[in-house]
């Protein structure tokens, strides 16, 4: 299996899988002692040392069990007022998508989209497609760090400068910036980020965070209110209702498995892999892609595909290439047909040999 997505839905290694065990059979001995006594100093630890990996204080950080969650959790909160816009670019996860659309229904507000190009020329172009979206009903904007389906690393600092100077309140969806990105959250000048850590960082499924700045927190709730309203930020996140938290709990063996394998070392060996990768098959498709500044331990390519490309589309020559024993994820964007691969330790130049010689005859329908 050339197994070519770790972007998805990540990996949790063995050593990360066992530590849950423990937890969670340490919770089903005698779950009263965990959940109703140990539970929230052991979630503060965790908070603590998943805060300072981030640049950030454990005080300012809650764990969430996904970026979508946590994006739905700014969103609910946010006190939007009739008429007012929610800033997304159209390379946005359809959750988030779906998310602030809901959102902006809700409120009577309206979700607008500031139209990035694939590939863009340069980080500028990036900005400009911001600038020109931004109106004086914007109040929020969401903004990628990395972006799902095109894979390109957002200027997520100079876009919030941006956005702040038009005083627009901004979030950024990190989903995959957490061990593929150097990170300093608080330096971004974001009102809220959201992460996930079992992504690129090895955590289990169900281990995110919410990261909110002192006036970001005014007025921010989760999801599911419990019997810990109005005790602060930390106290209602940590205890939302009775629910597994071991994903959360193994947090701290897989910061030690993602730094076993070097950190950033790990970091910038999956970075050149990508890119190198993605040099040899654009060459050996005709295919486009962005800039390598835009791009970290995955790349995107835009297709040579006759017509528009749509869903059938991709399902189609998913299937084939699973047939193939190739796990790689395929995307229609504007009627353009987009693929993207991802490196991470377990992948070898080698992996991306089978994709590179297939793919071509499967364009042609």
């Amino acid at each position: 299996m050339d197994f070519l997505n770790h972007g998805s839905f990540g990996a949790a290694p063995k050593s990360v899988l066992a530590a849950q065990g423990a937890w969670r059979r340490e919770m089903e001995r005698q779950p009263v002692v965990l959940l109703d006594g140990r539970l929230p100093k052991l979630l503060r630890g965790r908070a603590s040392r998943l805060a300072a990996f981030l640049g950030a204080r454990g005080e300012d950080l809650a764990f969430v069990d996904n970026a979508t969650t946590g994006v739905n959790t700014v969103l609910r909160s946010f006190p939007w007022r009739r008429g007012e816009e929610l800033l997304l670019a159209t390379h946005a996860y359809p959750a988030v998508k779906a998310a602030s659309l809901h959102a902006a229904r809700r409120a009577g507000a309206r979700v607008r989209l500031a139209r990035i190009p694939f590939p863009p020329k340069s980080e500028t172009q990036l900005l400009q497609a911001f600038q020109a979206a931004l109106t004086k009903r914007t109040r929020l904007a969401v903004i990628d760090h990395v972006s799902s389906p095109t894979a390109l690393v957002f200027p997520v600092r100079e876009l919030a400068a941006l956005c702040r100077k038009a005083g627009v309140k901004v979030l950024v969806d990190g989903a995959h910036a957490p061990g593929m990105l150097d990170l300093d959250v608080p330096s971004i000048g974001a009102d809220w980020y959201v992460g996930n850590c079992h992504k690129w960082l090895f955590a289990p499924k169900g281990c995110a965070f919410l990261w909110a700045s002192k006036e970001g927190k005014r007025g921010l709730h989760p999801l599911s209110i419990s019997s810990r309203l109005d005790e602060g930020f930390a106290p209602e996140f940590d205890w939302c209702g009775t629910k597994d938290p071991t994903p959360w709990l193994s947090l701290d063996a897989a910061l030690a498995f993602y730094r076993s394998l070097g950190g950033v070392a790990l970091r910038r060996r999956n970075r050149e892999l990508a890119l190198s990768a993605g040099r040899r098959l654009a060459a050996a498709w005709g295919a486009e892609r962005a800039p390598e500044a835009l791009c970290a331990s995955m790349v995107s390519f835009l297709l040579p595909f006759r017509g528009k490309a749509g869903p059938d589309d991709v399902k189609r020559i998913h299937a084939a290439l699973w047939r193939r024993r190739i796990e790689v994820p395929l995307f229609h964007l504007d009627g353009k047909l987009l693929i993207r691969i991802s490196a991470q330790a377990y992948n070898e130049p080698g992996d991306y040999e089978t994709l590179e010689k297939v793919l071509p005859g499967l364009l042609k329908g």
